[in-house]
Order: structure tokens, then sequence, then C-alpha cells
């Protein structure tokens, strides 16, 4: 049986993987867009509404990534405390701008 050959991007990627797509991290260029917007233009509410976008990714994912990987599963306390500190901080910037 012939195989088809693997593409040159990853020499280790099973036959026919396709390439990387360039696009795939355009969420976090708008979000460092965002940042540099907020920063420039003294946008606080802004902060808080990544903060907020990033509690809810880690509730979807159930995982956050915050100094190391912490997941929902595996310690959930460390887990549910990060996420509801991003949730804090999230809300307490649109109260107190």
């Amino acid at each position: 049986m012939l195989s088809r050959p693997r593409l040159a991007t990853d020499p280790m990627a099973p036959v026919g993987t396709p390439p990387p797509s360039r696009f795939r991290s355009w969420p976090t260029w708008v979000a460092l867009a965002a940042i540099w917007c907020a920063l420039f233009l003294d946008l606080a509410w802004m902060f808080s509404l990544l903060l907020v976008a990033w509690a809810l990714y880690d509730i979807r994912t159930g995982e956050s990534l915050f100094i190391q990987r912490i997941t929902r599963r595996e310690q959930p306390v460390t887990y549910w405390l990060i996420v509801a500190t991003w949730i804090s901080f999230g809300v307490l910037g649109f109260l107190y701008p």
C-alpha cells in the first residue's frame, strides 16, 4: 500500500495533515489591539471586558493558563478561585472605573 507524503511543515504530523492556518490566531490579534487601544485611549472598561472574556474562555475550556496550566478536573479550588478573580476584577472595573 502506498502512503501519501507527509507535509513539510511538521515531520511528525499524521499523513495528510493540512498545514496550520495563518488566520487561526485572529482572536489573539483582536485582543492585543483592544489592549493597546484601551491603554492609549484610557478606556478602563475594555480591560474589564477582556477579564470577563478571559473568565468565560476558562470556563468553556475547563482550564486556566495563569502562571501555569490549572485544570478544573485536577485542581478545582485553584481553578475556580482564578476564574472568580477574573470575573470579580472585571465587574469591579465596570462599577468603579
